[in-house]
């Protein structure tokens, strides 16, 4: 791995730290602000509703200097979550207020995870590429595990506020790091002309983002979405219901705690896949999410806390393969002059139902009750298994390495049909049987 590649890692390190901290601070304090789970759910939709809208700037991240959309990014957000600490200090903090400071840092980290997906490919080479996103993903995972759980210990030991004014410092360390990355630009990479007309770069900027619509729409992309979509809408009502659930299991310790778990397993989901990049991906994801939402559910409904956060920490281990694996897939078979657009638009339409759920979560908790928001959440993941199960286009995926064809080239069951013979058919249609 190159020197350049390690700086990334670092910066994404630190980054996640800071997010790690601020996340659980940042809901922690609102639930303490107002005691009630709707702004929880409120808050919830606003810090998601921008990663849903990420698809808008895929176009500039293929034309802009990634290294610059980095380091902004991160001294945008020390800027607005140092602010938290001193609005507090001069009385200026309210909910509202800091519900437009965390929907504010989420803009500007929407930049962020496409510009770093983006850049990975121009500094590690395609055989090295699952190694560094299990790298990235342990940097990411690996920081949530510890400091998700280290903030709900320091909340309690003193105050929400103190934690986010230290907790700043670390996206402006991240800021240096990304100053230090150094790689090549595309040589059909085109700045901007600043005597371009507005209408001119309006139109512009639709025809590349209607290119990465094009680019994807006829390949499997759209079906291995529509099963996470109804997932993540689930999954969001889930985690803005988590306070008020960790509360009534013990306290603020235990939201650390749970959201930790649910980082741990996607953290070791993460490693795992670097042992199973050969197994079939179908097969994989019927078994996996069908034996996650079970176990999903008993953590929910177990009355010891300790062992529901363990369980729940178990249920999230095949997301963190996943992830892995499909986002290898895609960048080993996505044009780079095209991957910012098609990473930004699988990212919003993964994320779109999350601020949603985070809305409808709120309510859900705070009328009929948290636990029936941790209930749906394992349905949702029982959902995608059954969805791949029924769908023989996405039943026959095989491996990641055998499968790069699928993400652009491949239509659907129909198409394919037709371009291949009796004994090819056969073999696919075993292989159908197989992941059954």
């Amino acid at each position: 791995m190159k020197q350049d590649f390690w700086y990334l890692v670092s910066g994404r390190l630190f980054s996640n730290i800071g997010d790690s901290l601020y996340s659980v601070a940042a809901m922690w304090l609102i639930f303490e602000l107002t005691g009630n789970s709707v702004f929880t759910g409120i808050a919830g939709f606003l810090t998601m509703l921008p990663s849903g809208l990420q698809f808008l700037i895929g176009p500039y991240i293929d034309r802009a200097d990634l290294k610059k959309v980095l380091v902004v990014s991160q001294l945008i957000q020390f800027a607005l979550i140092i602010s938290i600490p001193l609005f507090y200090h001069y009385n200026f903090l309210n909910v509202y207020s800091l519900l437009v400071i965390m929907f504010s840092a989420s803009c500007a980290s929407a930049f962020a995870y496409p510009a770093q997906m983006s850049l990975l490919p121009r500094i590690v080479s395609k055989n090295s590429m699952t190694r560094a996103n299990s790298l990235m993903a342990l940097a990411y995972q690996g920081t949530d595990i510890l400091f998700m759980a280290i903030s709900g210990v320091l909340i309690t030991i003193t105050a929400t506020h103190v934690v986010l004014f230290y907790n700043s410092f670390l996206f402006l360390v991240t800021s240096i790091l990304f100053t230090m990355i150094r790689f090549k630009k595309m040589s059909n990479h085109e700045d901007p002309n600043p005597n371009e007309k507005i209408y001119t770069i309006i139109k512009n900027y639709y025809s590349e983002l209607t290119e990465g619509f094009n680019y994807i729409k006829n390949s499997l992309i759209p079906q291995i979405l529509l099963g996470s979509i109804i997932a993540n809408f689930l999954i969001g009502a889930f985690i803005v219901s988590l306070p008020s659930y960790a509360n009534d299991r013990g306290g603020v310790e235990f939201y650390g705690y749970y959201l930790a778990a649910f980082s741990a397993g996607s953290l070791v989901g993460s490693l795992l896949a670097l042992l199973l990049k050969e197994v079939r991906i179908g097969r994989l994801t019927i078994v996996g999410f069908l034996f996650s939402g079970l176990v999903w559910l008993i953590s929910g409904l177990i009355n010891n806390p300790i062992i529901s956060v363990i369980l729940l920490g178990l249920a999230s281990i095949i997301m963190g393969i996943t992830n892995v694996i499909f986002m290898t897939l895609i960048q080993n078979s996505v044009e780079e002059g095209i991957l910012g657009r098609v990473i930004s638009l699988i990212v919003s339409l993964t994320v779109v139902a999350t601020p949603l759920g985070n809305l409808v979560g709120g309510f859900v908790s705070e009328w009929f009750g948290s636990i029936y928001a941790f209930i749906g959440a394992g349905v949702g993941l029982i959902y995608v298994s059954l969805y791949w199960l029924f769908n023989p286009n996405l039943r026959r995926i095989s491996t990641a390495s055998e499968s790069a064809h699928l993400v652009t080239r491949v239509k659907l069951k129909k198409n394919m049909n037709k371009k291949i013979n009796r004994k090819n058919y056969l073999q696919h249609y075993c292989l159908a049987l197989q992941v059954r």
